[in-house]
């Protein structure tokens, strides 16, 4: 006699293990369409997205009185050249800045007291020097016929009324005369 034959536990060996495998990936399926929402990797283009910009300067405040004068009405909300006027701030240097933004977009334009940058900007009035600069983020490509267009409109303003306004605050030049308050050099 001849032993008996092995092959009916291999087979149904066979089919457990196929009939495991099956489930598995029935599984993996149902788990898998079973999500509604998928899940974004953490290098995808939306975790890569800005943060809605704000503007670059101190809390947008209104403006000083003599320099919306100045700028002959020119004030936040305003637009030049499709750019929306979003905030003015004075700094230590004695220009005040005018900051526009278009969209996520900045850009300032700067306003000095004559004979006082260096090098001197781009634009002069009688009084004044009217410079830009400052783009938003770094690598916003704003053409620069597009800030200068921008700056040549700031100073028509001021060249139609300078002649008539006093320097307003924050705008005063070394070795000149400046309000009372002005700190001594």
């Amino acid at each position: 006699m001849t032993a008996p034959s092995e092959k009916p536990p291999r087979l149904f060996a066979r089919i457990a293990a196929a009939a495991l495998l099956l489930g598995l990936l029935g599984f993996l399926v149902t788990a898998q369409s079973g999500s509604k929402t998928p899940a974004s990797p953490p290098g995808s283009a939306e975790a890569d997205a800005p943060a809605p910009a704000e503007p670059f300067g101190p809390q947008p405040a209104p403006p000083d009185p003599s320099l919306v004068a100045l700028l002959d009405g020119l004030t936040v909300g305003a637009e030049v050249n499709g750019w929306k006027v979003v905030n003015f701030y004075p700094t230590n240097e004695s220009v005040v800045w005018v900051e526009l933004q278009k969209g996520e977009v900045f850009f300032s334009v700067g306003i000095g007291p004559k004979g006082t940058g260096k090098p001197p900007p781009p634009i002069q009035t009688e009084t004044y020097e009217v410079g830009y600069g400052m783009p938003r983020p770094r690598n916003a490509g704003i053409p620069t016929q597009e800030m200068t267009a921008a700056a040549e409109l700031v100073a028509a303003r001021i060249r139609k009324r300078e002649k008539e306004v006093p320097r307003p605050e924050g705008v005063w030049g070394r070795g000149s005369a400046g309000p009372s308050e002005a700190p001594k050099r």
